[in-house]
């Protein structure tokens, strides 16, 4: 039986592990009716249900509680600023039920994720609920190769889990779809028959207009393999 996680928090002290796409395409979905929350104040994803800043997170821990199911998407602008109102706010950190920690390859985004890890643990945070997910992995890399040090981390501190199953893989999908607010299920299950529209288009830029829808849907197709495959592991553990 899978673990339920109803109230899920991602954090890192890096920008850009991915984050935000990793609760709105990875998390929300699989979750199934999910608020989204930015905390963020600048670069907000507008695609989240509810924009607040993090010197609100009184506020933010008050709706959390009345919402049955919420992911936080902490950004790195108030990453620092929401672990201390935490602490002022003894014992709000369980009302989580886990801690997501994206990562990708880069050097400087692993070392900040070990020190989001460190910080998590601190508040008290025992490790089953702080989970490192490795992002972005480029599609002839290794997890186990390209993430050593985070794992050999998680393994030898016991501060956090880290399994190479808990990767997604980079794709271009997500610069195609910038800005959009479809799901990646509503991408992935459009039942629009864009070769039957490419056969009937009466000029090349028609053509090439349904040629890309297909390109997305097949795309979306398999991120979203990934993404439940990643998932599924993730709240087996």
């Amino acid at each position: 039986m899978p673990n339920v996680f109803n109230k899920i928090a991602v954090v890192n002290f890096s920008g850009n592990v991915g984050k935000s796409t990793l609760a709105r395409h990875l998390l929300a979905p699989m979750m199934g009716d999910c608020a989204v929350v930015s905390v963020e104040s600048i670069n907000a994803d507008a695609a989240s249900d509810t924009l607040i800043t993090g010197s609100e997170f009184g506020q933010l821990t008050e709706d959390m509680l009345a919402r049955e199911k919420v992911i936080v998407d902490v950004g790195s602008s108030n990453i620092e600023e929401f672990l201390k109102l935490m602490r002022r706010y003894e014992g709000s950190h369980e009302d989580f039920d886990l801690y997501i920690v994206p990562c990708v390859p880069t050097l400087k985004q692993q070392k900040d994720t070990m020190e989001c890890v460190h910080e998590l643990s601190k508040l008290g945070i025992p490790k089953e609920k702080i989970r490192i997910v490795f992002n972005q992995m480029p599609d002839l890399g290794k997890p186990e190769l390209v993430f050593d040090s985070l794992l050999q981390f998680a393994a030898t501190l016991q501060k956090a889990l880290a399994k190479p199953e808990w990767t997604v893989y980079e794709s271009e999908l997500f610069a195609k779809i910038a800005g959009q607010k479809r799901t990646l299920a509503q991408l992935a299950d459009d039942p629009t028959d864009f070769k039957a529209l490419i056969a009937k288009a009466t000029s090349a830029a028609e053509k090439m207009t349904y040629a890309g829808q297909l390109s997305v849907k097949r795309l979306s197709q398999g991120v979203r393999r990934n993404m439940q495959a990643v998932y599924q592991s993730l709240t087996a553990a």
